[in-house]
């Protein structure tokens, strides 16, 4: 077997996040949006874990990797203070964990803006700093930054 190689470090998080399917060409929000929880972010993308694959009639994976023009925007939300962190993605993998008692998918995102994003800068800054997540940890982040 060989090593894996990862262009950044991974935060071992599990943190809750909405995915919305987004036309870019047209700026419409496509279908409901999906609940999901961040589990290991990095500067370039994250896996995380969703409890259905697809909202509406689309599917994430194949809906994005067949039209570029549909892209997934990862929300972060700060319920206590009512901000929110928008990241573009593009999936790049998918997998139905049968042997979990949920049955859930897990999906692998790119990010499609570059690590020095204002948005990312200031998650990964927040995660590094603070690793348990608390309520108003956003409108703290935001002072980091």
């Amino acid at each position: 077997m060989g090593q894996e190689h990862r262009r950044a470090k991974r935060f071992n998080v599990s943190m809750a996040v909405t995915l919305v399917l987004r036309d870019t060409k047209n700026r419409l929000a496509l279908a409901d949006p999906v609940p999901g929880a961040l589990v290991d972010p990095s500067l370039y993308g994250a896996r995380l874990s969703v409890p259905h694959i697809r909202t509406g009639s689309y599917h994430l994976f194949y809906a994005c990797n067949d039209d570029p023009h549909m892209v997934i925007h990862l929300e972060v939300i700060d319920r206590e203070e009512g901000d929110r962190l928008v990241i573009p993605a593009h999936p790049v993998w998918f997998d139905h964990v049968l042997s979990s008692p949920t049955k859930h998918f897990e999906l692998g995102l790119e990010f499609l803006v570059p690590p020095e994003d204002p948005n990312i800068t200031r998650l990964h800054a927040f995660l590094a700093i603070h690793p348990s997540l608390n309520g108003g940890w956003l409108k703290k982040l935001f002072r980091l930054g």
